[in-house]
């Protein structure tokens, strides 16, 4: 199935669920089917998911879905082990299309009433698994064997911080996955 397929399938799974957490009731969460989905760059580490706003909108005066131009998720979360999450980061970014800009306590709340528990848990090993699948180097302690996924070679001048030991870089190769 394609990556379209997925999050339409996805987004028409959220909405549903959000119809039955009676938080939401008052909300017009029939009209996020109209938003755009879309991905983020397969590259991209640090950004799991978006809600794009329309052009000239300020994010104090969203009033709903119709200030929204698209909600943009990471491909690599719409994959089988990834799929809850990508769920998740869907209901999360819905929320900001329903107008909540900020991740103040009300937003919080909110989040906090996705029925998926562990999915809402997934944020930092999906993140980890994004840095290691981009990861040139691995920056190596030699005493504790705590790995640290990175872009550039380290030159020795990292140290590890539980053990204060200079960090040794071992380059990612065909013979070390990284994924």
């Amino acid at each position: 199935m394609s990556d379209e397929n997925v999050l339409a399938n996805l987004a028409k799974a959220v909405v549903v669920t959000m119809h039955q957490i009676p938080q939401l009731d008052q909300l017009p969460v029939d009209q996020l089917h109209k938003i755009p989905l879309g991905r983020l760059r397969r590259d991209a580490t640090r950004l799991h998911a978006v809600c794009r706003y329309q052009k000239g909108v300020k994010k104090s005066e969203i009033s709903g879905p119709e200030n929204v131009r698209c909600v943009d998720v990471h491909p690599a979360a719409l994959t089988e082990d990834w799929r809850r999450y990508a769920a998740f980061l869907l209901y999360h970014e819905y929320l900001h299309a329903l107008g909540f800009a900020g991740h103040d306590r009300t937003f919080r709340n909110l989040e906090a009433l996705w029925p998926d528990v562990e999915a809402q848990n997934m944020g930092k090993s999906f993140g980890n698994h994004l840095r290691r699948r981009a990861a040139k180097w691995l920056w190596t302690c030699p005493q504790c064997s705590k790995e640290h996924p990175r872009t550039r070679r380290g030159m020795g001048r990292y140290r590890c911080r539980e053990c204060r030991v200079v960090l040794v870089d071992v380059k990612v190769g065909p013979d070390k996955p990284n994924a």
